[in-house]
């Protein structure tokens, strides 16, 4: 069986808490914006809120597959918030036990100071935490050995063991503070033109300021996933009648619309959040801690790589033969992507790929055209740590000083060819995780090789878009890497260059993946023409 027919069991939609955090925007996100066109507090008529917490369950098609819980403390001058999730997650056909947390602490007004945000997933657990000072957000990146691993062994040697999950994860937490081990050196610094609002205490930041029927704030949302940054709306739209633990009760509907993509919560009169509405079919329901932990095992999700496939009208045998694709993409007119690329061009509503040349290239990297390329594709970043020891010795060892940029490219990824696991992974994709767990879907792969890339001076993006398979589309990342020009690299599939049915929608660095998220069961691909 040829690479190409393995690919499916590979592919990956971008960035699983990406989608993680689209589907529970009020628990997993991080924005700062304006109320009423303004970001002056003195405007603000907020109330003090009392201390509560809430559980809900998550369903998707009448499936339970997770749950969550919240808490809101008051503190002097502010509140803490605390937010857990577990979720069993089905990418690629392989379920995976899916734990999210974070902390933070806020003004009175919800306006956030810092922030604890924490993923675990399989052998992977991946932390992004951040500090507000003179408006500037500092943000620092950890890798921890997996907590999860003893609470699953303890769980098989201890069955009689009724402590739920969630408290055997905090309890790990204090016990083994040790465990952490790596931490970006240097806090990447994020310039906030406005106050910035924790998005678990939107809900709460809207209540206490009296947001009416009709009114409506923009926001710009801070995802800690992809330490990204975009606008959304926030809206109360109304009243409205809905079922929840058998009572018909009559609720505020809120929205929320974001990079294309809109989802919904129903608020009683207090402002608690009786039921949510997000992606994919994901539903929350308010319930309480019995209903959340009590009961069967949890379900998992249907596959989502599936779920957010597209489709094709035409068939290849052997795509990466093509040389050429010519495709129709429509219903994102809205979303505002930029479709043109280094071999990518949209012409007349048709984007027209172009398979590179490997031919010319040079023996070595011109000084003057490496200092024209944009300093983020040469630099380490939260997620993609090119600075650390660690990356730097592999990829060191990996290549000589006298190869060519091509042959250093071709190393690096019969490298990743050869040690990490093609396996699928819902985290946090980050360069230092896959070289310590040495396994990953496409997004571990991206991001590793873009690590060792700019570990050894070679400038390196991160692509994100679909890829063909078998019949359909399925969400996909990939590396664009500049070794005299700018080429296209699959180091999941080894394809230099990458094929043509790679279609970019996201290009350059991890944060415009948000981009994707509006894409997410509405693009249509129509191929209309190829060459060979």
């Amino acid at each position: 069986m040829t690479l190409y027919k393995n690919r499916r069991f590979f592919l990956s939609m971008i960035i699983a808490a990406i989608l993680f955090g689209s589907l529970l925007f009020y628990r997993t996100m991080f924005y700062h914006g304006t109320f009423r066109s303004t970001s002056n507090t003195s405007e603000w008529k907020h109330q003090v809120l009392n201390a509560n917490e809430s559980w809900m369950n998550i369903f998707q098609n009448q499936k339970k597959i997770g749950y969550t819980h919240r808490s809101l403390e008051n503190i002097s001058n502010g509140y803490k918030i605390h937010e857990e999730t577990v979720m069993k997650i089905n990418t690629m056909g392989m379920a995976q036990d899916i734990h999210v947390k974070s902390e933070s602490t806020t003004d009175m007004d919800f306006a956030v100071k810092d922030f604890d945000f924490e993923i675990i997933s399989g052998s992977f657990n991946f932390t992004v935490t951040g500090e507000i000072k003179d408006n500037t957000l500092y943000v620092q990146s950890h890798d921890r050995i997996n907590q999860l691993d003893r609470i699953n062994q303890s769980d098989k040697t201890n069955q009689s063991d009724k402590t739920n999950q969630s408290d055997k994860i905090n309890q790990s937490d204090k016990t083994n503070q040790s465990d952490k081990i790596n931490k970006s050196e240097k806090p990447l610094e994020i310039p906030l033109e406005n106050r910035p609002y924790l998005t678990s205490g939107v809900i709460q930041a809207t209540v206490a300021a009296g947001l009416k029927t009709d009114q409506e704030m923009i926001l710009f949302i801070f995802d800690p996933s992809t330490l990204g940054q975009a606008p959304a709306t926030i809206k109360m739209e109304g009243l409205e009648d809905i079922g929840v633990g058998g009572k018909k009760i009559t609720a505020h509907k809120a929205s929320l619309s974001f990079k294309g993509a809109k989802q919904f919560a129903w608020l009683d009169d207090e402002g608690n959040v009786l039921k949510e509405q997000g992606l994919l079919g994901i539903t929350l329901l308010k319930t309480d801690r019995q209903g959340a932990l009590d009961g069967n095992e949890l379900q998992a999700s249907d596959d989502l790589t599936n779920l957010v496939s597209v489709k094709a009208n035409k068939t290849f045998d052997e795509p990466e033969r093509l040389t050429q694709l010519m495709v129709k993409v429509s219903n994102i007119e809205d979303l505002n992507l930029s479709l043109n690329g280094e071999r990518q061009t949209l012409r007349d509503g048709i984007l027209v790929i172009e398979k590179e040349s490997l031919d010319g290239l040079p023996l070595k990297l011109d000084s003057e055209a490496l200092a024209n390329i944009d300093n983020r594709y040469k630099r380490p970043d939260a997620f993609i740590q090119s600075n650390d020891p660690r990356i730097r010795s592999y990829a060191l060892k990996t290549i000589l000083p006298t190869d060519t940029p091509l042959e250093k490219v071709q190393k690096l990824v019969a490298w990743i060819q050869k040690n990490i696991k093609r396996q699928p992974v819902v985290s946090l994709p980050n360069a230092l995780s896959t070289l310590e767990n040495r396994m990953g879907d496409c997004n571990e792969h991206a991001t590793l090789l873009a690590a060792f890339c700019r570990a050894i001076g070679i400038p390196a993006k991160i692509d994100a878009g679909m890829v063909y398979l078998n019949g359909r589309f399925y969400y996909h990342a990939w590396n664009v890497v500049f070794i005299g020009r700018w080429i296209a690299v699959d180091s999941l599939f080894n394809q230099i260059p990458a094929d043509v049915t790679h279609i970019a929608f996201s290009s350059g660095s991890q944060e415009l993946q948000l981009d994707l998220m509006g894409m997410m069961g509405r693009v249509q691909i129509e191929i209309l023409d190829y060459i060979f």
